[in-house]
Formats: C-alpha cells, sequence, structure tokens
C-alpha cells in the first residue's frame, strides 16, 4: 500500500505558519497554524477559543512580554515561523 503527498499549494490568504501558544490556565502549550495576513487579534481570538476563555479582549505577546498590535498582520507584528508566544488579556471593552 503507498501513500500519496499531496503536493504543498500556496494556502489562500498567504503561507502558513506554525506558532505554540502558552495560556495562562493551561500547563500545557498548544500548537496553532495561521496565515501570514492574518490580524493579532483574529489569531488571538481563536487561541482563546481554543483554551476555553469566553470573555475579554485576547491579544498575544511575546517571551518577552512585548503584547503585539491586535490590529496588525502577523507578518506586520513581526511574527515568525516557530514563535512561541504568550495568551494575554488587553482588557478594553465598552
Amino acid at each position: 500500500m503507498t501513500t500519496e503527498i499531496e503536493e504543498k499549494k500556496p494556502h489562500p490568504g498567504g503561507p502558513l505558519i506554525t506558532v505554540t501558544v502558552f495560556a495562562p490556565r493551561s500547563p500545557e502549550p498548544k500548537t496553532f497554524q495561521f496565515r501570514r495576513n492574518d490580524t493579532v487579534g483574529e489569531a488571538a481570538r481563536q487561541v482563546a477559543d481554543a483554551f476555553g476563555y469566553q470573555a475579554g479582549n485576547p491579544s498575544l505577546a511575546t517571551d518577552d512580554q512585548v503584547v503585539l498590535d491586535r490590529d496588525k498582520t502577523l507578518a506586520g507584528a513581526q511574527v515568525r515561523d516557530g514563535d512561541q508566544l504568550h495568551l494575554v488579556d488587553v482588557g478594553g471593552g465598552v
């Protein structure tokens, strides 16, 4: 029996990047794939949902505790394939 490996094709919205994200209430990090042109806010919401966080205004931060601008794309925020990020709540609201 043989398995064919599908040739990598460009993903709509740009190439994918893989990041590992740590969350405050979870002992284990999770790995995520995002498009480089996803915004930090969009990615942070997906991460928050995956970790079971429903409320708040999630964002992502670097290992150096620099909170990324939610309105920038991941590429614009200098997020690179293989980066380790942290889920944070930036507050705010109505």
